[in-house]
């Protein structure tokens, strides 16, 4: 599929999280949109995920993503956060309420005062997203740190195999090898890429 400003992924700053794409067909238990681990993404849940990104996108007057790429765009957020997860429990890390507040700080200092919270709407992350997202960042920045690019990829990728992702036939196939290492770029947070332009 065509990847969309956020099909892969804007749960982060850095360029972690390698080309994962829902393409093709694959399993997945009844009434679910994705089995991550053995945990449920309900088709309620990713239905209610596309209707709030589309609110927030239309909040700030953003381009709407259309209905199918949306539904694939929430889906991949959805179960790559849950592996993501999976790697701070694997790797003892640990995000505090202190520490999301912190990053928060930061980054309103990087985008020269704008509001987090109107740059992540443009992407289509609503208010009570956005401590998730800077949650995300901050395993993904201690992931680095301790481990390096490669390092960090790699293990991100022996997560995400490990936990048998299926996802139901109608939103495709969790596809591990198509550009499995390719590094994502995400200019809509990345100090000096757009940061402060959520049209970016």
């Amino acid at each position: 599929m065509s990847r969309t400003s956020r099909s892969v992924p804007t749960l982060a700053l850095a360029a972690l999280l390698a080309g994962f794409a829902l393409t093709g067909c694959g399993d997945s238990k009844a009434g679910a949109a994705a089995v991550v681990g053995g945990d449920r993404i309900d088709i309620s849940t990713l239905n209610s995920r596309v209707e709030k990104a589309a609110d927030a996108r239309e909040s700030v007057g953003a381009a709407a993503v259309p209905g199918v790429e949306a539904s694939q765009e929430e889906l991949t957020l959805l179960v790559q956060t849950k592996v993501l997860d999976e790697v701070a429990r694997r790797e003892g890390i640990v995000v505090s309420a202190t520490d999301i507040a912190v990053e928060k700080r930061k980054l309103l200092a990087q985008t020269g005062g704008q509001p987090i919270e109107a740059i992540l709407a443009g992407r289509g992350v609503p208010a009570s997203g956005v401590d998730s997202a800077v949650r995300t960042q901050t395993i993904i920045n201690r992931l680095l740190a301790k481990h390096g690019e490669a390092r960090a990829n790699a293990i991100y990728i022996e997560t995400a195999e490990s936990l048998n992702i299926t996802v139901n036939p109608r939103y495709g196939k969790w596809d591990l090898a198509e550009d499995a290492l390719a590094p994502v770029d995400y200019a809509w947070l990345t100090p000096g890429k757009g940061a402060a332009d959520p049209s970016v």
